[in-house]
């Protein structure tokens, strides 16, 4: 039971320290580079995607025509976005460094992987 306790304690303390590492990282200007629709191999990006992540946690987008402004939080390796009058939107980070994000998403019940650049 112990070693199950140790190994639990171990897990958050580490998921925390990525979320520590990822707010610090997301913060910027990001570009699209890829948006792969899973089941069709599609790209969708066409640089048609564009996001900013502010310190205070705010951020803006622009897909397509549709601009979007809200707050952000990370919390367990998941990008939670709540835009502004909606309800919040959630992705799974696959990864985020100084310079490249990648998410999956899921749009009408397809994944959607998203991958963009630092400008």
């Amino acid at each position: 039971m112990k070693k199950l306790s140790f190994t639990i304690i171990f897990v958050l303390l580490i998921m925390s320290c990525n979320d520590a590492k990822y707010a610090e990282d997301i913060v910027g200007e990001w570009e699209c580079v890829s948006w792969i629709d899973v089941a069709s191999s599609n790209d969708k990006c066409a640089n048609n995607a564009y996001f900013s992540f502010n310190k205070d946690k705010t951020y803006t987008s622009k897909v397509s025509a549709q601009e979007t402004k809200g707050t952000y939080k990370i919390a367990d390796g998941i990008l939670y976005s709540k835009p502004d009058g909606k309800l919040e939107i959630a992705v799974e980070i696959n990864k985020l460094t100084t310079d490249t994000l990648s998410f999956t998403m899921s749009r009408s019940g397809n994944a959607e992987i998203l991958t963009l650049v630092k400008k």
